[in-house]
């Protein structure tokens, strides 16, 4: 018995995943602290309610103007320990992406994108 209420406890990928809305809203403030002019959107299996157990959150991060690939680099360090100050777990099934503006029509020719404030 003992051993099934310690596994009770335990964070599964599936628990995880149930509370992406709340992690979302994290790095969206993590965000608006590192580099407050860019947009942040929900894409992918979470934006189009398709997500499994397997899935993960897919978080675009729109800069004004594209970012080099060492920009994007160390923006995403700084965004991550941001959001893990603000309480985002280290378990979080969390994928930045970061680009330009100019990106973004393409992200929605793909598919649904949901600004992170409107969650």
């Amino acid at each position: 018995m003992e051993g099934l209420s310690r596994l009770a406890g335990e964070i599964t990928p599936l628990k995880a995943l149930m509370s992406w809305r709340k992690y979302v809203k994290l790095v969206a403030d993590a965000v608006k602290l590192v580099v407050p002019e860019a947009r942040v959107m929900v894409v992918g299996g979470a934006a189009e309610n398709r997500l499994t157990a397997k899935s993960d959150v897919d978080v675009l991060i729109a800069l004004p103007k594209k970012p080099s690939f060492s920009e994007a680099v160390e923006l995403r360090a700084r965004v991550l320990e941001a959001a893990e100050e603000l309480g985002l777990p280290p378990y979080a099934p969390i994928e930045l992406h970061i680009v330009g503006e100019e990106e973004l029509e393409e992200y929605a020719k793909r598919g649904e994108t949901i600004p992170a404030d409107e969650l």
